[in-house]
Parts: C-alpha cells; sequence; structure tokens
C-alpha cells in the first residue's frame, strides 16, 4: 500500500512569519527547507516581476485564459449558497506538484491546468502572476516613522507543504519551488507532541486537530484580501432594502453608488476598483428569468470572457450592492471530488509518480482540501482576516463625480469575485444569498 498525500489546498486568513529562534509551537529553520533555498533572479528564466520582469510571458494570455477557464470549472463544481474560495491558489498549488509529478502524472496535472502550455511555460506565468500581485501589494506591515501602520492593504497569497521527516526530497524540486512559487516547503516529525501546533500556526487555531503519521505530505495555501474602494461610497449612500434571497425577504443594508456596467444575454454586473492592490471587485446577477444555480451551470469562460469584453469606460449604472460578510469555519473541506470532475482523477490513484519529490516510489495524493477565506464587503472595502472600518473610510468620503442613466439593484441571489487587474484571473470566486 502506498503512503499517501494529504493535500490541504486553504484559502485562509493567516500570513507565515519565521524567526530564527523558533519555539517548539512553530516551526525551526532547520524544518524550513525552502529557507536557505536561493530564487534565480534571471527575469528571462523566471519571469519575477520583484527581479525586473515588467513583461509577462509570451504564452501569459493563454496562462490567464485557461486559469480562469479552469478555476471556473471548479466553481461550477463546487460552489454552495453563500459561500466563497480561493481557485487561484489552488491552481498554484497544482503547478507545483506538477514539477514534483514525473512522466504522464506530470502531463496530467499541467493538462488539467492548461492544455495549452508545457510545464516550463506554466511554471514562468505562475511566477509572474504571483510575483506582480505581491510586488504591487503591500504585505500589511507597512509602517510610518511612528512605528504604526500606516496603510493596510495588501493581497497574500502563500502556498505550503509539510513532509514528514521520514521523506527524502530532491533539491530540484527545491529549486524549481524557490524559482517559480515560492512556497514554504517543511519537514518535521509528524508524530511529535508538538506537530500538531506547529501545522496550526500556520492554518490557524484548531484548524488541524491530529495528524496520521502514515501520510508523508500535505500541502497548503492561505489568501488574504484587504483594501478600500477606489471611489468610495459617499456618506449618503448605504441604506436599509429588501433583498430577494431564496428563503425569503431579508432586509439589508445597501451600498449604492454609479460603476462600471458589464453585462451579457444572460446576466448584468458591476467592476469597481480597490484603491491601493491590483484587483477589481465584480458582482455578477443572473437575469430574473434565471436562477442563480442555473447560472452558475452556464457559466462558461465564453460567458465570462463575454461578461468583462462588455466592459466600456462610459457605460456606468447605478448600482446598489447590499453589504455582506461570509466567515470561514476554519476547518478544512475536501476537494477531491470537485478536482476529479475537473480532469484531476489521476491524483487519487496509486498510480500516481511523485519521483520528481523524492527517491520513494509509495507517494500518492489522498485528499485535496481548503478552508475557505473570510471576506467583509462594506462601505469602506474589502476584508479578509479583519473587516475593514467603515468609520475609518467616513472621513475621507467624496462626492461621485460620475453619472449614469440606468440602475442595478442586486437583490437576489448574486455571483461575486476578486479579480486580478491584468490577467482576469480570479483569485477569489463567491456567491451571495442571506
Amino acid at each position: 500500500m502506498k503512503r499517501t498525500i494529504s493535500a490541504l489546498l486553504c484559502a485562509g486568513l493567516i500570513a507565515v512569519t519565521f524567526t530564527a529562534c523558533s519555539s517548539a509551537d512553530s516551526f525551526s529553520d532547520k524544518e524550513n527547507l525552502s529557507k536557505n533555498v536561493e530564487r534565480n533572479s534571471d527575469t528571462e528564466t523566471t519571469f519575477n516581476y520583484s527581479d525586473g520582469a515588467v513583461s509577462a510571458p509570451t504564452e501569459y494570455n493563454s496562462y490567464s485564459s485557461e486559469g480562469s477557464d479552469g478555476e471556473l470549472k471548479l466553481f461550477r463544481n463546487y460552489y454552495k449558497k453563500s459561500f466563497v474560495f480561493a481557485p487561484a491558489n489552488t491552481a498554484l498549488t497544482l503547478g507545483l506538484l506538477a514539477n514534483g509529478a514525473a512522466k504522464q502524472s506530470q502531463t496530467n496535472i499541467v493538462n488539467a491546468l492548461s492544455d495549452e502550455l508545457v510545464l516550463d511555460s506554466e511554471n514562468q506565468c505562475s511566477s509572474y502572476f504571483q510575483s506582480r500581485l505581491k510586488a504591487f501589494s503591500s504585505d500589511g506591515t507597512n509602517t510610518d516613522e511612528n512605528g504604526k501602520n500606516s496603510e493596510k492593504a495588501y493581497v497574500k497569497l502563500n502556498q505550503s507543504m509539510f513532509f514528514n521527516d521520514t521523506v527524502d526530497i530532491r533539491k530540484n524540486f527545491l529549486k524549481a519551488n524557490a524559482d517559480f512559487y515560492g512556497a514554504n516547503i517543511f519537514r518535521f516529525v509528524f508524530s511529535d507532541e508538538n506537530a500538531v501546533k506547529k501545522v496550526n500556526s500556520v492554518l490557524g487555531e484548531n484548524a488541524v486537530t491530529s495528524l496520521d503519521n502514515s501520510n508523508n505530505l500535505f500541502c497548503t495555501s492561505t489568501s488574504d484580501i484587504y483594501d478600500e474602494w477606489l471611489n468610495a461610497y459617499e456618506k449618503d449612500a448605504v441604506a436599509d432594502g429588501t433583498f430577494y434571497s431564496e428563503s425569503g425577504e431579508k432586509t439589508v443594508k445597501y451600498m449604492t453608488s454609479a460603476e462600471n456596467y458589464i453585462h451579457t444575454d444572460k446576466a448584468q454586473g458591476i467592476i469597481k476598483y480597490m484603491r491601493n492592490t491590483p484587483v477589481k471587485f465584480v458582482a455578477i446577477m443572473p437575469n430574473e428569468d434565471t436562477s442563480l444555480e442555473s447560472y452558475i451551470s452556464s457559466m462558461t469562460y465564453l460567458e465570462y470572457s463575454d461578461m468583462l469584453d462588455s466592459f466600456k469606460i462610459t457605460s456606468l449604472t447605478n448600482a446598489s450592492v447590499p453589504e455582506f460578510s461570509i466567515k470561514s469555519d476554519g476547518k478544512p473541506t475536501s476537494l477531491k471530488s470537485e478536482l476529479e470532475n475537473c480532469g484531476l482523477a489521476d491524483i487519487f490513484t496509486d498510480s500516481i509518480n511523485l519521483s520528481n519529490i523524492t527517491l520513494s516510489d509509495d507517494l500518492f495524493v489522498n485528499d485535496i482540501s481548503e478552508i475557505q477565506p473570510s471576506v467583509t464587503v462594506n462601505s469602506a472595502g474589502i476584508g479578509g482576516s479583519e473587516s475593514v472600518k467603515a468609520t475609518v473610510t467616513a472621513n475621507t468620503l467624496k462626492s461621485d463625480s460620475k453619472t449614469a442613466d440606468s440602475t442595478l439593484k442586486f437583490d437576489r441571489p448574486f455571483i461575486f469575485m476578486l479579480i486580478d487587474n491584468e490577467s482576469n484571473i480570479p483569485l477569489y470566486i463567491g456567491t451571495v444569498d442571506f
């Protein structure tokens, strides 16, 4: 029987920090295998934006469209009432896993991510995508001259892999990670009395209650987004209104402003930009004669691209969007069946070849799961691990100079996304129904 790999793809809330003198409840420098692996700074190889790769790889358009297509497939298989997940982090973790796979197993993972790219191109595009987001975003720790946070705005995408101490790790795999993905890779004793505490120092308190010592590896990805709106809401732009939920009428607070209008023959929506991060908020509501479930089942990449392509800078609508908050329970949720339906069934068989990670031939994937992120959307902006406070922005609100002739009220169940401005790859996808 092959040992199992438990891959926890976690769209979560916690940033990972490490110190030279770690406690018994956190990972030591020795246990962090990625800490001392130097990244290749040659931008023609890695396309790392922070190293000066201001131009995307030539295959980036294919990477963007194929990546978005794969994320939408996962969304169609995964969606629930009032939930959110971070499919971009799932794709990045699968990209790193492809570097550990070999032969047909590697081909299967790469083809599931994109049937137009080879692994080298997938790596370079992933490096550019993630490093550009980080380069244009703070990490939430900027301080002023008094040592206080001067600006809290960030997009955090972090991936981690945890190996049992019994597993040998190939140097080439660690180098590929350093060059293209920058994940934190740990090796430690799963049966150690502090092992669970170490894992939860990354995933969040009480996320994991035990570790199976027969397993060799589990992978995590965490994400967090926090920013204010580029165009803030006016003080009197928030008012109570009725939302027609599937479970009945609900009274909610609506935020109203003139926003860029997008549409297809199936749905209408808006785009609203963030102030400090390269991210835009997109809300999409199916036409009145179409249920949310029916629309999601038909939300292919063609529908998605047609929706975004309808954007015109002069096309505005007075949009009323409800404030909402979706809280994570902090527990892993399996994505196994959803990923199998997306063409990744081979990962979960004992025939998978992970010989580019380890010399061992008895490693395969038992499960892939995620911890859904928390998201709060209010008149101040978007918050994840902590809510943006409307009162903070109230003193800086300015009158919106834009005008619109039409109106659009999101008073029925709708889809929301947080999307990278350049690639249009969704970072978060979710639904709202009170």
